[in-house]
């Protein structure tokens, strides 16, 4: 999927920032276009996608460091799962996680979005680091990663609303200090971002919709918790499910097997009903348990199981806070840097079943959505947007000029762009040349 991956209008704004910094050292201290006005805040986008590029000048490059942040993720969150579950609880978690076509589907393209699964796990560890006792660098980690994902993407904020009513229901405890010295680094690459907003106020505007949308229309509301959902399940939507094999096997190939990956992806949303079912019986369970009463700090000592609960429980219940607070429609990308906490309630309850009289009704299960999860997989690199040139609703942009970042990062060499085109599209950041710019 990485060798494949493909460049629309953010990947080259991405890539625009990158490529200043690498090659003519201009720094640009702000993200990419929001959508709900301005820019993200801060540089980070641009240090991210520039460093790989001082070692590789490949459009991809930035790519393996998504992709190194994915492992680093789940390699962190098994290791918190087989702490506080048990070995019994890791395969389950390779499938819901690992092997869940949101995650795999956003490992291997360059976009915001994407740089954050490994923020979401830092989160976890942070605060299951603290539940019995605050530690300085848990709590240093906590706040600089809560400041630099903000930077990555503005849906950082659902973490931050995480870790504030867990926080507020004393769940876990913070050593001020960190807290203190991570704020201070996590400002650092703000200070250039506030000097420019102070010439240019344009890229701080956020002028489209309004505070509370969610509350008010309720349909962005329910879209962000159907996400929820979805996002712990084998269903896919939007550019994931838009299938098109005519670029790599022809025409004939793609009569038959578009259907069949659609039918596959239809296969897969059934699964929603089992994650339905997974957190309705987790909120049962909380419900009758007390779910404003505080978890005991002895409880944790016994049971990991209980805290992970707590954690999917007011995490979600933030997500409902920033969903309704949202000026704009929620979207599928904006919930993924809580995907590790929605698949929690799926693999809470397949843990338990795996403990029962159902154990190996649950293991075929299990081989089932694997093996739906891997043929998904197959489809998605073939034949997903992201991961074609081009085709049926593809990335392929009309450029109204050309530039050698194009030619010498192999973007226009791999997947032809039409330059050239009065009217067309262009990186908000990077300067025109006129054309032709290369023999």
């Amino acid at each position: 999927m990485l060798l494949r991956s493909q460049v629309g209008g953010d990947q080259l704004n991405l890539l625009a920032r990158g490529w200043l910094l690498a090659v003519d050292h201009v720094f640009i201290p702000y993200g990419n276009p929001l959508s709900s006005g301005g820019n993200a805040a801060g540089g980070m986008t641009t240090l991210l996608v520039a460093l790989p590029l001082f070692l590789w000048r490949d459009h991809r490059a930035p790519t393996v460091l998504i992709l190194l942040f994915h492992i680093a993720a789940y390699a962190l969150l098994d290791r918190i799962v087989h702490r506080d579950l048990g070995a019994r609880a890791r395969l389950p978690f390779a499938l819901l996680y690992w092997l869940n076509p949101w995650r795999l589907y956003h490992s291997a393209f360059l976009w915001n979005p994407n740089y954050l699964f490994l923020f979401g796990a830092l989160h976890l560890w942070a605060i299951r680091r603290q539940r019995e006792q605050r530690y300085f660098w848990a709590s240093l980690v906590l706040a600089l990663s809560l400041l630099l994902s903000f930077q990555i993407h503005p849906s950082a904020l659902l973490l931050l609303g995480s870790a504030g009513l867990l926080w507020l229901r004393r769940s876990f405890r913070v050593h001020w200090a960190g807290i203190r010295i991570g704020t201070a680094l996590g400002i650092l690459p703000l200070i250039p971002w506030a000097l420019a907003v102070g010439q240019h106020p344009e890229i701080s505007a956020a002028n489209q919709g309004f505070l509370f949308r969610g509350l008010i229309y309720l349909f962005p509301l329910l879209r962000g918790l159907l996400y929820w959902l979805r996002h712990a399940s084998l269903s896919i939507g939007g550019k994931m499910a838009v299938f098109d094999f005519t670029p790599d096997f022809g025409a004939a190939a793609d009569v038959w097997a578009t259907p069949l990956a659609q039918a596959l992806a239809a296969l897969g949303a059934v699964t929603m009903l089992a994650v339905l079912v997974a957190n309705l019986r987790l909120g049962k369970k909380i419900v009758r348990r007390g779910w404003l009463r505080r978890l005991p700090v002895d409880v944790s000592r016994k049971s990991g199981r209980r805290f992970l609960e707590e954690y999917a429980v007011w995490t979600f219940l933030a997500a409902v806070v920033v969903y309704c607070g949202a000026p704009t429609t929620v979207m599928n990308w904006q919930g993924l840097v809580i995907l590790h906490a929605a698949v929690l309630p799926p693999l809470l309850w397949v843990n338990a079943l795996l403990r029962t009289r159902h154990a190996r009704r649950t293991r075929r299960i299990l081989c089932g959505g694997a093996a739906v999860a891997f043929l998904l997989l197959i489809v998605q690199t073939f034949g997903a947007t992201h991961y074609r040139c081009a085709g049926r609703k593809g990335l392929d942009l009309a450029l109204r000029s050309d530039h050698p970042m194009l030619h010498e990062l192999h973007i226009v060499d791999r997947c032809p762009l039409p330059l050239d085109r009065p009217g067309g599209w262009w990186p908000d950041v990077l300067p025109e040349t006129a054309s032709p710019l290369l023999p």
